[in-house]
């Protein structure tokens, strides 16, 4: 959707919700009643008085009007589910959050790469002068736009947004595919949100956001319905459309998923599943291939215009230069705990390959997954320029975990069948693993985890003020005098002065001004000349520990700066001490006293 829009240079929140209402509205309705919609709302409402007034007349208590038709059973595992839901979701955030005092990403060259293409597509530009795979970063920008947070907030919650998706959809895909519902979930989803000591996560860069966690976050359950395509109560074109569309979102996002972690799943699942879901797979993988057509003519077109070979976008899009592993948190070598992973996967097939000769049981989508996973890993012995290992290294973090899940659901089927209806107790159970795994993962982690560098605390200072700007003054009101490295954080929000113009015409500029301020004919002649009316100054304390970054410099300005603060002081001027930490002072200039802050424009 929001590449559509884009592409008519009609990108915004408001069409965005109205299309998104759209399709919700003929979700609610269905395309075949629109047909005749008079006749549909006819029987919808005569439907609804009936039955208010039948149970009027049974004399219903007042909370049968609150109740929802469903067994008890039914209820209490529903609540049961949605409480694990929002627990796995506040763990894993919480999870991931800790460690933004070890990130290295946030006012990085690369953060204000990736922020620069986030602002891009408020202005319409989907495919910028490097081509890539934004799809995730479109997304950074249209959740800054539904939560009203900015663009550099959002970019800094996305990956933490993403593993919180992927643990919940972990719970889900192991619910659906295995007879356990709710422990082997939970262990699969809390080792992804808890375990690092175990897992290829650069911990150093953790905030950043890893574009193949949000294409699983779309394949995983396409992975599912694929598998098991009776999940889904829809017609065939609507099955065959809903991949296409999964795919190309898929494609839009990272190819490495779409063109190396997808065909082999699909292959393999079209191999082992049951032979009346053989149409349905070839449905999917008929989609697939249209979708890559779809795809092909997108990219080409894109190539064309930017003067770009499509082989070698292809394969620039195929490789990462990210230092997937570099993991200095881990407690074993990575190869032996993939060897460990891959003899679990062993005895587990061999465990399933028992109860399904003695109990008759279907353990297919276990099997399909585990054929998978030591697929994944022979690719990763392939020496090919089209093959990133790091990649696939980093694709194993998500798959590991599901594997857990997989083998935990095996073993809890085992027990019981040893010891009557073991699940039974699930919910007493599955508090008393949550509470292990969490005492564990601090316990045992926390010595690993000590070892790491804690990062510079300045750009998370800086991010910080400006948030607080944002929330206090109104755009365009006000300049920002900083680093030229944050200058892209000023697109479309307020004017930037760099620390060199300042220090240097700045007093200048300002003599000008404000003898000439009155006079409008000269500021219309002379528009260099005229001042925001406020002006913020960012001033790095000493106490920064801004060493090899963009910052490390501005250290050393502080003397300067505070001394031209005190000079504009004795012309008169109204200086103001807005935000203070141990690292950062940021001083705003008041040109004209009550025109810029929101508070003054309102009251």
């Amino acid at each position: 959707m929001i590449f559509i829009l884009v592409q008519l240079n009609a990108y915004n929140l408001f069409n965005c919700l109205v299309i998104f209402s759209l399709v919700i509205t003929l979700d609610i309705i269905g395309i075949q009643n629109l047909t005749n919609p008079r006749n549909y709302f006819k029987t919808q409402i005569r439907d609804a008085l009936l039955n208010f007034l039948r149970n009027i007349e049974n004399k219903k208590s007042f909370w049968f009007w609150f109740s929802f038709d469903s067994s008890n059973k039914e209820k209490n595992n529903n609540i049961l589910i949605f409480i694990l839901t929002v627990f796995i979701g506040t763990v894993t955030f919480a999870s991931r959050y800790y460690f933004i005092i070890y990130d290295n990403y946030s006012l990085s060259d690369a953060w204000i790469y990736d922020l620069n293409k986030v602002i891009q597509f408020d202005n319409q530009y989907w495919f910028t002068y490097e081509l890539a795979t934004d799809a995730e970063l479109a997304f950074v920008n249209f959740y800054g736009k539904i939560t009203d947070v900015s663009p550099e907030i959002a970019l800094q919650v996305i990956s933490i947004l993403e593993s919180t998706l992927l643990a919940i959809i972990m719970f889900w895909v192991i619910n659906k595919l295995t007879p356990s519902k709710i422990l082997a979930p939970t262990i699969a989803s809390l080792f992804f949100a808890m375990v690092y000591v175990l897992t290829p996560l650069n911990i150093y860069f953790l905030l950043k956001g890893n574009p193949m966690f949000l294409a699983l976050t779309f394949a995983l359950p396409a992975f599912v319905f694929y598998l098991k395509p009776t999940l889904l109560k829809i017609t065939k074109i609507t099955y065959f459309l809903s991949f296409v569309l999964v795919f190309i979102a898929v494609g839009l996002i990272d190819l490495f998923t779409l063109f190396i972690l997808i065909p082999p799943f699909l292959i393999i699942g079209l191999i082992f599943t049951k032979q009346k879901y053989k149409r349905d797979n070839l449905i999917a993988f008929s989609s697939y291939l249209l979708a890559i057509g779809m795809l092909y003519a997108i990219y080409s077109f894109a190539c064309y215009f930017q003067r770009t070979e499509l082989l070698d976008y292809l394969q620039s899009n195929l490789l990462s230069v990210s230092s997937y592993t570099y993991v200095p948190q881990l407690i074993l070598p990575y190869k032996l705990i993939i060897f460990y992973a891959q003899v679990s996967t062993f005895i587990g097939l061999l465990l399933v390959l028992l109860l399904v000769i003695f109990k008759k049981e279907n353990w297919r989508s276990t099997f399909v997954f585990f054929l998978y996973f030591n697929f994944i890993i022979v690719l990763t012995f392939l020496k090919s320029e089209w093959i990133d290992i790091d990649m696939l290294y980093n694709s194993l973090s998500i798959f590991i975990p599901i594997i857990i899940g997989f083998n935990a659901a095996i073993i809890i089927r085992i027990l019981n069948l040893i010891f009557q209806r073991f699940e039974r107790f699930s919910p007493i159970t599955v508090s008393i693993i949550a509470i292990v795994m969490i005492y564990y993962s601090i316990y045992y982690q926390k010595k690993n985890i000590n070892l790491l560098t804690e990062s510079d605390q300045t750009p998370k200072e800086i991010l910080n003020a400006y948030d607080k700007i944002y929330q206090t003054f109104f755009q365009l009101k006000y300049s920002v005098v900083n680093d030229p490295a944050t200058e892209v954080i000023s697109t479309n929000k307020h004017f930037f002065i760099n620390y060199d113009f300042f220090l240097e015409d700045y007093l200048k500029r300002d003599a000008i001004y404000f003898k000439n301020k009155k006079d409008p004919k000269f500021l219309v002649k002379y528009p260099k000349y005229t001042l925001t009316k406020s002006v913020l100054v960012f001033v790095l304390n000493d106490k920064s520990k801004a060493e090899n970054n963009a910052f490390a410099e501005n250290k050393n300005l502080n003397s300067l700066l505070e001394k031209k603060l005190d000079e504009l002081k004795k012309r008169g001027r109204k200086i103001n001490l807005f935000y203070k930490t141990d690292i950062l002072k940021v001083y705003e200039i008041v040109n004209e006293p009550e025109e810029s802050k929101i508070s003054d424009l309102i009251f």
